[in-house]
């Protein structure tokens, strides 16, 4: 849900939209038995995103032909390269690469997951034709499009699930919201899992701009590097791990054309940007029961002399996580900065740091660990940020390459 909130930063449709098929295929994995609940979770999970790369092709729901059925849309297309590329979801992926082919189409995969890609482009029809027509639509059109259209397995399943479990009902009510996120407490994640699917949060932020995902990822090379030069515990280095690759999240509520000048974001003064932390601090602590990660991002703007914002804390007011995160903060800032069209050198963004410190703005002993490791800070900065645009270039080109392909098909 935190994946999906994120999502919602930059357009509700299609998390909407995907949250109300994600219901439906939960009934009908339900109905259909032989899958046990921690399946269905992972299942419904996947379908909540399957319209994600929607985002990245600016095709939105509204101007999507649901009766093209045949090819391979350019959103479905990229959706599936960018999840198998960027997600934890791994050759499920592809679910979304074929959920709008044509069942004959379908039935000619050679791929393990044939049964929800059939009814997944059941159920995305289905949707289409409720949100036209309401819990009243014809279900005898589905009934006719069995087996040339629609699989017969997944049209009976849907038929049984809307006359004996009202499931279009509770879509209208919008009960349903409520038993879907109950389901999903069914998905237990590793430490691993739950690292990735963070790290897959954070580089959703680039489908609106790049730029966020990149200075995420700044961020925590800048964090790891410093925390380990002042001998953080492994689980205060996880939480400003996680904190740094979310500190930046309530930037997605803004506008676009304000982020294209992120790169210039004044560290010393307020800009429109400002609630970005109060609107990321609020996401956070619904889904973070420890504390800990949400504070940091809520103070990743603070001043030790009290003169940063929103809340203007002084010093003791602090962890030292905090701190560190405000350092990290700055130092990404200046690392992006341009003064006459050149980055600022090394000397320059140092005794910047340090006369932040020496001004008690910055904490001292979180400057000096900067200033020491810096080297190493800009080897895997460019290092990580280098792999995360290739990969963004790889994505590209793959779905280039596929989407020339079905249009020549």
């Amino acid at each position: 849900y935190l994946i999906c909130d994120t999502l919602e930063f930059i357009d509700k449709r299609p998390i909407e939209h995907g949250k109300r098929v994600a219901y439906m295929m939960m009934k009908l994995l339900e109905c259909k038995g032989g899958y046990d609940e921690y399946e269905i979770a992972e299942f419904v999970f996947l379908t909540m995103l399957h319209d994600i790369g929607v985002y990245k092709t600016e095709r939105m729901l509204d101007e999507r032909l649901y009766d093209a059925k045949g090819s391979m849309p350019a959103h479905a297309v990229y959706g599936a390269l960018f999840l198998k590329s960027m997600s934890p979801f791994g050759e499920r992926s592809d679910i979304l690469m074929h959920h709008h082919q044509s069942l004959s189409k379908i039935n000619q995969l050679n791929y393990a997951y044939n049964k929800i890609v059939s009814y997944l482009s059941l159920l995305e029809d289905v949707d289409s034709a409720y949100c036209k027509d309401g819990e009243n639509l014809d279900l005898h059109v589905f009934e006719k499009g069995t087996g040339d259209r629609y699989a017969a397995e997944a049209v009976m399943l849907l038929l049984k699930c809307v006359r004996r479990d009202g499931m279009l009902k509770n879509i209208k009510s919008g009960e349903y919201e409520e038993e879907l996120r109950q389901y999903m407490e069914n998905i237990l994640f590793t430490n691993e899992e739950k690292e990735n699917f963070i790290r897959f949060a954070m580089q959703c932020f680039g489908l609106k701009e790049k730029i966020l995902t990149v200075r995420a990822i700044m961020c925590r090379c800048a964090v790891d590097e410093i925390a380990e030069d002042m001998g953080l515990t492994s689980r205060e280095k996880e939480k400003l791990d996680y904190a740094a690759m979310l500190h930046d999240i309530g930037m997605l509520a803004a506008d676009k054309e304000v982020l294209k000048n992120v790169k210039e974001f004044a560290e010393s003064e307020k800009s429109d940007l400002d609630d970005h932390v109060e609107v990321g601090t609020e996401l956070l602590k619904k889904y973070f029961i420890v504390s800990d990660i949400a504070e940091i991002v809520e103070t990743h703007h603070e001043k030790l002399d009290g003169s940063g914002y929103p809340a203007g804390l002084r010093e003791s007011k602090m962890t030292m996580s905090q701190r560190i995160m405000q350092v990290v903060d700055n130092l990404i800032i200046l690392m992006n900065t341009r003064k006459n069209g050149q980055a600022l050198s090394k000397d320059e963004i140092l005794n910047i740091l340090l006369r932040k410190a020496d001004r008690k703005q910055l904490d001292a002993k979180a400057v000096t660990s900067a200033v020491k490791r810096y080297d190493m800070i800009e080897r895997r900065v460019h290092s990580e940020t280098k792999d995360y645009l290739e990969m963004y270039v790889r994505i590209n080109n793959q779905y280039k390459l596929l989407t020339e392909k079905s249009l020549g098909e």
